[in-house]
Formats: structure tokens, C-alpha cells, sequence
């Protein structure tokens, strides 16, 4: 592995079966990274893992042996009170909650079993208070915590962190006010098993809401799918955040082979979280500007290199007096064993209950822009506009130091010039010579482009090729011209807008080469972007794919379900389920689709429902699909056509439903029905024999996809089915 470059699955030793980690929670403590991971199923046990740099990690042991810990899944390390606090759950059944004085055990259970849910997850908040989260089936169920080794059985629902399915993996962070709840849908066995999030300002056990993109991380191609379960840590330079989730391998039968680490970036802006999952080599984790462990290297307890004026330092210290200090930045803060804390500048206080001062401190420093952020122990205890800037950091007298050691990026500073994983969407507003921002999302940061300013982009490229451009920018009536690259690209109105007056335009295709690369953007006239988005682009050539209820595509008809390539075939009504469900995908893999952009789906549907639950449907413009008997019904992206005796329905499917547009009919029992499916644009509507029977238009469209067909129970089929430019 390259030094600076790093690529998923991250190799690791030891592992369960030789080959399995599943539920991968990294903790960082003391400037080392602990992995933990679920345990095997007929094995005690708890595994782990150590690392210095965030890139390479070596195998330490067993930190629990308890036989208790039999298929423990998913534990969770938190330190809190001087202590570190495990939670797992037993065979998935209910959680113990464990206690160690080193994060490499060993840990003992001190509770009985608590009965609740799986997939346990301990947050401390800035005033000290613990929660408790863990999955269930209306989604992540929060706990209070009357202290750090205890649980309180009653807990309430977080209703926006339901995912329409069983829903696991819950982690709460909190950036800049605001707490960022993690959490995992779909079934573990499936290829669209991800990761999405929630983001509250009211609280950590309330007030949350989902974001238009809400989905942090989805892939079902056939080198990169089923990822979840995840967990977050901040990096080596002690600012950068990033995701710890594994993959999943899943069989035809949808049988899960093996799980394995991945680690991708996490990015911030406001209310905003989102990363790209990556499986090409991606830049290593950065590595600290200068550390001292255990006193090494320290002058008179400063570092020898001074801080700059933007930067983040770790002091971590035990005290051997009542009081100790550390350093910063020409500034003093003194602590004492009571707990009571005193800057040089005047500020003072006391911390949290929680703050164990006979056991390891951790002091965090966070400098910006002016902006000063003290953290201890991971609480936020002081947060102001200052005029300092760099300076040398340390300890002064009445402590024992341990790890010490500073970055030069704060507070996000680094987002702009770290690389953008492509395919993906990242945000504007982070951009190289990126400075004036306007209102985005709600609650998000867009970036404003004016005449004769060009902003930058450095992009990581999965390969060469043609990729498709769309940005969500402040809707208007006027064209978007931007120069991409140095090329005019033109964007035209949607013609929609969301409630925020936000709309998706699109701009065309980009040639990019593969790997890292720079990508600029000026404007013609002032415009404000909110998000960029880059995904494959693929040449569209028209088909017939059905003739007279037989598959004729020559066996580019991807068909899937309960029985596999056998769910779909001609019965008496043409072309359908072979049994109860099935569906059916064309152009592109297998499991990975075509990206076109505007075309039209024409069919002719034989009209004989046996049931009034029948109903067949067409999608266009579909990504990312995925089949279990158990998974969320609307496990696409995509925009749906359903036809069932009464009615049709046009929907958008994104691993949920919103109906768009639909109308009733009165379907006559052996007859024919003729439409088109259709989406130019921001455009989607459904045609019939005598003209445009609904339309939509869609201000935050899907870019491209592929087109396909499900059918349920029997008597509705198709007939023909062909696809054709718009």
C-alpha cells in the first residue's frame, strides 16, 4: 500500500473465519485507533485492532473472553467517567453493558442483560449526560442514561430515522451544535443494505429531520455493494471525520460470503453530512504535523514546532497535583482535581460530573479564523472569537503527558482542498477560492459565483470517461451558463422548484480522466450553487426488448426474485411474474445499469388481473436496484409507472415512494392498454393511445438510469415493450 494512497477494502489480519469483520466501530483515544467488530456467532470473544495512523492496523486481541459475548454483535467502546463502557448484544439478543480501564480490556460485563434491541451505541453529550441508542423496527430508539453504567430500559422512537424497514447501526455525533444521528436500512443481506442520517439542533434525543440527500452511502455494483452498519472517528489530524462501515459480498441467492473494512471521508456543511463511497485508491488519512508520546521530544513541555495561526491540537494529560495546566497558543488553562477549570484570558468554569480528573484528560484545541473550540474529553466546553493566533503547545507544571500533538487544519478547513470521490455529489461550497455563501438547502451553505470568478475542485476519478454534470442551484426563470473546464455549458430551467426554491439543472457531459484532477467552474452571471453531481454517462442505443409476451433482448434482460432468473417469463397474459413478485432490469451489467438520460418506454400491456391486488409497472431513469424477499419495497431509484384495474400511478422511487402524479381508470377485462413512459429533462409523464394522461415536473430530478419492469400477483403482462430516443 502506497504511503499516501489507500484503497477499500483495508487489509487486515486475523480476522473471524479468516475473512469476516462485520459492524466495525473505530474509536480514537489517546492518538491510537481501536477497531472492534461483531464476534463470531458460535465463538466468544471480542476482537481488536490498533493503529496509529488510521492506515495501517495491527492485530492486538482478545479484549473480552466473557462467554457472554458468544455471537456478540457490534460493540461499541465509549470512554466516559475516567472509564471505558462497552455495549453489545448477545446472539442479537438484547445488550450487556461492559467496563475496562484500557480500551484493550479487559472488559467485564456489569449488567444483566437489558432485553433491548441490537446494535447499541453510547453518546456523551456537552454537558456531560449519556444516551443510549440502539435499532429497531420504527426505527433508532434513544435511552437515557442516569449514569455511565446504567441504562434506562424506556426509550422513545427518533421517527426521521426510520427507514421504512427494520432499521440498525445508530452512532450520534455532534459538529457545530448540532447532532448527526447514523443509522443503517434495508436487509443486512441484500445489495442495497446503506447508510443514511438524520441532523437535530434541539437536542440528542430530539428534533430530528432528513435532508433531501439523506442517503450518506449506497452502492449495488458488483465490485462495491451492501454497505452499512457504520461508525464515525475523527482522523489523525485530529479535524477530519470519516466513516467506518463494512461491504458485503452477497451471493445470486442472496446469500451473504464475507464482510470487510472500508473507511471513506466524511465531509460538513451546516446541516449537511455526505461522503462517496470509493473503491479505487483514494488519499491516505493526513497525518499530524508534530507529536510527542509520553513526554518524547518535548522542550521544557512545549512541542518544538510551533502551531499555526489555523490549527488542531490533542493535549492529553493526567494530573500529578491538585492542578496541572496545559498550553496554547500564549494561553494558560489551568485544571483542577475539583474540576474547575480557569484560562489565562480570564474565562472560567467547571467541567462536567463526568470528568474523571484522576484518570487521563483530554484536552481538545480548535483554531480558525479567530474561532477558538476547547473540547475535554470530546465535550465542547468554550466556544469564542478571539485574536489569537499560532504559538507553541504543551504542558506546564502538575501534569504527566501523554499523546501531544497539533495539525494545521480546524473547524473543516481542509474540506475545500481534499479530493472529491467521482461518481458522486459533493458540495459547492467546497471549493479551492470558494468565499461568498448564500443559503442553500435549508440549513446548508450554497456557494455564490460571480462574473469572472472561477472556483476549483479536486476530484478523484474512478475512471476515465464520460460522466453527466447537474448542479442544484437557486431556482430562477433564466438559463445557467457556466464554463466547466474552460467549455461553455448551458443549463435550462426546470421550470420547478422546492420549497427552499432550490432545482437540479442539468449541464451535460464532461470527459474526465481517471485519478485526481482538477475541475473549474467560472460563471457568465452571478449564480448560486448548492450541490454538484457527477455520474456516469452512458450512450443510448433504442431496443426491443419484448415481442408478442417473449423476452427478445438476446439476453440482455436482467431478470430477478425469489427464483432468481426464473421470476419473470410469458404466461397467458403476456409477459410477467412467474410468481407472485418478479422484476426485470435492461442496459448495462447485471446489477449495475445503463446511464442514459431522456428517452421513452412504450408498452402494450395485456389487461387480464386475476386479483385486485395485481399490478405491473414500468421504470425509467433507474439506478441502483436491489432484491430481497425482505427488503423495502421501492429499492430503486427511480421513476415508476403503476397500473393496476383502477388506477395509474407515476411515483419517484428513492428506497421509498412518493406518488407524483395518478388518475383513475376502468381497465376491461381482456383488453390492451398502449403507454409511454416518458422523461425528458425535468419532465416525466405517461401517455396513452389519445394523448398525455400525466406529467410531472421534477425540481430535484434523478440524472440517469436504466429502464425495467416489475409485475405482482397475475393477469397483467406485457405485450410488447420497446425503448426509443425522447
Amino acid at each position: 500500500m502506497s504511503p499516501d494512497m489507500i484503497r477499500n477494502p483495508y487489509p487486515l489480519t486475523d480476522l473471524w473465519d479468516g475473512r469476516e469483520i462485520g459492524d466495525p466501530f473505530l474509536m480514537r483515544h489517546d492518538g491510537r485507533f481501536y477497531l472492534y467488530c461483531s464476534s463470531h456467532s458460535h465463538l466468544p470473544g471480542i476482537k481488536c485492532w490498533v493503529s496509529e495512523d488510521m492506515i495501517h492496523f495491527d492485530y492486538y486481541g482478545f479484549v473480552c473472553t466473557d462467554e457472554r459475548t458468544i455471537g456478540a454483535y457490534a460493540p461499541e467502546v465509549a470512554y466516559n467517567a475516567g472509564r471505558f463502557w462497552m455495549v453489545t448484544s448477545p446472539k442479537g439478543s438484547g445488550h450487556y453493558l461492559l467496563k475496562s480501564d484500557s480500551p484493550l480490556g479487559p472488559f467485564e460485563v456489569v449488567s444483566d442483560n437489558l432485553g433491548v434491541g441490537i446494535d447499541g451505541s453510547i453518546f456523551v453529550d456537552d454537558d456531560g449526560r449519556s444516551w443510549f441508542y440502539r435499532a429497531s423496527h420504527q426505527g433508532i430508539r434513544v435511552h437515557e442514561m442516569p449514569n455511565p453504567g446504567e441504562i434506562d430500559v424506556r426509550s422513545k422512537v427518533i421517527e426521521a430515522s426510520w427507514l421504512g424497514h427494520w432499521t440498525e447501526g445508530p452512532q450520534v455525533i455532534k459538529r457545530d451544535g448540532r447532532y448527526f444521528l447514523t443509522d443503517t436500512g434495508n436487509h443486512v443481506c441484500c445489495r442495497g443494505y446503506h447508510v443514511d442520517y438524520t441532523v437535530s439542533r434541539k437536542g440528542a434525543d430530539r428534533g430530528y429531520r432528513r435532508l433531501r440527500d439523506g442517503m450518506l452511502l449506497l452502492e449495488t455494483r458488483d465490485e462495491y455493494h451492501a454497505l452499512g452498519h457504520s461508525s464515525t472517528c475523527v482522523g489523525p489530524d485530529m479535524d477530519t471525520m470519516y466513516i467506518v462501515y463494512h461491504k458485503n459480498i452477497i451471493g445470486e441467492r442472496n446469500n451473504p460470503l464475507h464482510r470487510s473494512l472500508c473507511i471513506d471521508r466524511l465531509f460538513f456543511n451546516g446541516d449537511r453530512m455526505y461522503t462517496n463511497a470509493t473503491w479505487w485508491h483514494q488519499a491516505a488519512p493526513v497525518q499530524p504535523v508534530c507529536v510527542s508520546r509520553c513526554g518524547k521530544d518535548l522542550v521544557d513541555g512545549l512541542l518544538p514546532v510551533a502551531a499555526p495561526d489555523t490549527y488542531t491540537a490533542e493535549i492529553n494529560i493526567r494530573l500529578r497535583e491538585d492542578t496541572g495546566s496545559v498550553c496554547f497558543s500564549g494561553v494558560m488553562l489551568t485544571i483542577g482535581k475539583d474540576r474547575r477549570w480557569t484560562l489565562s484570558t480570564g474565562e472560567n468554569g467547571v467541567f462536567p460530573g463526568n470528568v474523571a480528573t484522576d484518570a487521563l484528560i483530554t484536552i481538545k484545541v480548535s483554531l480558525h479564523m479567530g474561532l477558538l473550540v476547547l473540547c475535554v474529553n470530546g465535550m465542547e466546553f468554550l466556544r469564542k472569537q478571539t485574536k489569537l493566533g499560532g504559538g507553541k503547545i504543551g504542558i506546564g507544571a502538575g501534569c504527566e503527558p501523554s499523546f501531544i500533538g497539533f495539525s494545521d487544519v480546524a473547524q473543516g478547513s481542509a474540506d475545500a482542498a481534499a479530493d472529491k470521490p467521482v461518481p458522486g455529489a459533493f458540495d459547492a461550497a467546497h471549493g479551492t477560492a470558494c468565499s461568498e455563501t448564500a443559503e442553500g438547502e435549508t440549513g446548508c451553505n450554497a456557494l455564490v459565483v460571480r462574473p469572472g470568478e472561477t472556483v476549483a475542485y479536486a476530484l478523484n476519478v474512478w475512471q476515465a470517461g464520460k460522466y453527466h454534470l447537474a448542479m442544484t442551484v437557486k431556482a430562477s426563470d433564466a438559463p445557467t451558463t457556466l464554463l466547466v473546464n474552460g467549455w461553455t455549458m448551458i443549463a435550462q430551467p426546470t421550470g420547478a422548484a422546492t420549497q427552499d426554491r432550490m432545482e437540479k439543472r442539468y449541464f451535460g457531459t464532461v470527459i474526465l480522466d481517471a485519478g485526481r484532477q482538477t475541475m473549474t467552474i467560472a460563471a457568465e452571471e452571478t449564480v448560486i450553487i448548492d450541490r454538484i453531481y457527477l455520474t456516469e454517462a452512458d450512450d443510448f442505443a433504442p431496443a426491443v426488448i419484448i415481442d408478442k409476451g417473449e423476452d427478445v433482448s438476446g439476453g440482455r434482460l436482467h431478470v430477478i426474485g425469489h427464483k432468481q432468473r426464473n421470476s419473470m417469463h410469458r404466461k397467458f397474459c403476456g409477459y410477467t411474474a412467474a410468481e407472485g413478485y418478479g422484476e426485470a432490469w435492461f442496459g448495462g451489467a447485471d446489477w449495475f445499469g445503463a446511464h442514459w438520460r431522456d428517452c421513452a418506454l412504450h408498452m402494450v400491456i395485456n389487461c387480464k388481473p386475476c386479483a385486485p391486488e395485481a399490478r405491473i409497472s414500468a421504470y425509467i431513469r433507474s439506478d441502483r436496484e436491489t432484491w430481497h424477499p425482505h427488503q423495502v419495497a421501492a429499492a430503486r431509484f427511480a421513476y415508476a409507472m403503476h397500473v393496476t384495474e383502477n388506477s395509474i400511478r407515476l411515483c419517484k422511487q428513492e428506497y421509498t415512494e412518493t406518488v407524483l402524479a395518478e388518475m383513475p381508470i376502468t381497465m376491461e377485462w381482456g383488453s390492451q392498454m398502449k403507454l409511454t413512459l416518458r422523461v425528458k429533462g425535468s419532465r416525466i409523464s405517461v401517455e396513452g393511445e389519445n394523448g398525455l394522461l400525466l406529467e410531472y415536473t421534477d425540481p430535484i430530478p434523478l440524472i440517469a438510469g436504466r429502464v425495467g419492469i416489475s409485475a405482482s400477483t397475475d393477469g397483467l403482462g406485457f405485450e410488447t415493450l420497446y425503448i426509443s430516443e425522447e
